[in-house]
């Protein structure tokens, strides 16, 4: 999210203008639901999807026309039936799509920076689209970015984000991604695997208790290493139930440490590379330390989605796989 919003910056003040893409209504079966973004730029180049095929191909045709006439636009898109076979399309479902056409200039440009700067720093922040209009709303720590603000005093407050999220007007989207992935260990698989979690989407903190292997240089995606010992992470770091926790560290020792620290924690995800024997022997271990067999349950262990994964990249895409559908919430084991 953050490379797309720099990439705005540059191109606006390079003299390109945009055109921003966003799914603001999905049903039924399609290629990218609500929220999915996409930039198309004057210049001819673009950034993110709103699905592709034809529906994205018609889609940045009419960026082409929107440049020219400096107008906001939404477009019903149906992928059934008649209008689906103009497509080349059978999903079977709708997707409404949002145009708006931003020009380049110095306010354009200082609003993309100050969004920019919000998920850079990982802010709770909201963009707020007039959907008609095409008029373009910050909001953050209870307030509007230059006191530029939507017109109903419902959103002066801003305190109903379901309700602006669905008005028919106004179309809200979080500038922020809750949630830290918490990688324990910089061997091998950890060093695979941030990028992979970056690639994804997916901030990334990784946690090793070894200078030799807690160096920033070898894992470029994550957001801070932390050079630290196993058994002080309540003194380090802060995981709480949004977080997910990927244990890979070089022992059980220091994998049952990790572990006895941070399921208390109630992570939203906490996986442990290892062995079903391992299991075993790391759930004996936990109930000893005072844990219930629902507690201890919760960690996926062996990590992972079963493709029999190998190699060090390949069992960092099966841990990938696996956290990306626990996010979408579709609880693959």
């Amino acid at each position: 999210m953050s490379n797309m919003y720099l990439t705005i910056c540059d191109k606006l003040k390079n003299g390109c203008d945009a055109v921003v893409l966003s799914v603001i209504k999905s049903r039924g079966s399609v290629p990218r639901k609500r929220g999915a973004k996409m930039v198309c730029f004057s210049d001819n180049e673009s950034v993110g999807t709103v699905g592709g095929g034809a529906v994205e191909h018609d889609a940045m045709q009419k960026c082409t026309e929107l440049t020219s006439q400096s107008v906001c636009l939404n477009k019903k898109y149906t992928l059934n039936h008649a209008d689906a076979e103009k497509l080349g399309m059978v999903c079977g479902g709708e997707v409404d799509i949002n145009f708006v056409y931003v020009k380049s200039c110095e306010q354009n440009i200082a609003l993309f920076e100050h969004i920019s700067s919000l998920v850079r720093n990982h802010k709770k922040a909201w963009l707020v689209t007039d959907v008609n209009t095409g008029e373009l709303f910050v909001f953050c720590d209870n307030e509007w970015f230059e006191s530029r603000k939507p017109d109903a005093e419902l959103y002066d407050s801003f305190k109903n984000v379901a309700e602006l999220s669905s008005n028919e007007k106004y179309y809200a989207e979080p500038l922020y991604q809750e949630g830290v992935v918490y990688v324990f260990g910089g061997g091998h698989v950890s060093r695979a695997l941030c990028p992979m979690l970056s690639l994804t989407d997916f901030r990334v903190v990784v946690y090793e208790d070894n200078d030799r292997f807690a160096c920033a240089d070898d894992f470029p995606d994550a957001e801070k290493v932390v050079c630290a010992e196993f058994t002080k992470i309540n003194d380090n770091i802060s995981i709480t139930e949004s977080d997910y926790a990927v244990v890979l560290t070089r022992g059980h020792k220091s994998d049952n440490e990790v572990i006895r620290q941070i399921l208390s924690k109630h992570p939203t995800y906490l996986g442990v590379i290892g062995s079903r024997k391992k299991v075993g022997v790391m759930g004996e271990y936990l109930r000893n330390c005072g844990f219930d067999d629902d507690e201890i349950s919760a960690i996926h262990s062996p990590i992972g989605l079963e493709i029999g994964a190998v190699t060090p990249s390949e069992i960092a895409v099966s841990i990938t796989a696996q956290l990306i559908s626990h996010r979408a919430g579709k609880g693959y084991l």
